[in-house]
């Protein structure tokens, strides 16, 4: 596992630890968050630097501006990642209310 990786895997472990119980699953979707963070910053740097089109030349010699795949990448990135955080937050919360109901009843 790269060390870069690694440091955010544990830093956003142990944020979610304090809030509740990690399964299995949950760590898997804290590792691909991990994962996915990194990723996005490294492609919004690329973006950054480089801009989000290129220019090209066609067979005619005509010029047109395309987007960079770095681009797209980074958005289906972003996507990704709410999607995950989505979920994570989710079974945290679910988690949660099952603990203020066990408390109110018990």
């Amino acid at each position: 596992m790269d060390e870069i990786i690694q440091e955010r895997y544990d830093a956003l472990l142990s944020d979610y630890t304090r809030r509740g119980i990690i399964t299995p699953g949950v760590r898997s979707l804290i590792y691909t968050l991990a994962c996915v963070e990194i990723e996005e910053e490294e492609l919004q740097a690329f973006v950054r630097e480089h801009g989000t089109t290129y220019t090209t030349s066609g067979h005619n010699g005509q010029l047109y501006s395309k987007q960079r795949p770095e681009w797209q990448q980074l958005r289906d990135n972003r996507q990704r990642k709410t999607a995950i955080v989505k979920n994570l937050e989710a079974q945290m919360n679910k988690e949660m209310e099952g603990d203020e109901l066990d408390e109110f009843l018990g």
